[in-house]
């Protein structure tokens, strides 16, 4: 199950359909979400760039 405190990078190598998830926010924020927070929790994501978090962990969960 996959919460706030997770590392992107932990997410996709164990779930690498989650690539798509995280993609799919690029045109959002106006970049590529993994190339620039790699290294930082969802959480962290989410608050920097104003997304809802609770939408996006449901996401990454239904995988």
């Amino acid at each position: 199950m996959i919460s706030e405190d997770m590392v992107l990078l932990d997410i996709v190598s164990e779930y690498p359909e989650a690539e798509a998830v995280f993609h799919g926010y690029d045109a959002l924020v106006g970049k590529c979400i993994l190339c620039s927070n790699l290294f930082d929790t969802v959480d962290k994501v989410a608050k920097e760039y104003g997304l809802n978090k609770v939408e996006m962990i449901g996401k990454l969960n239904k995988l």
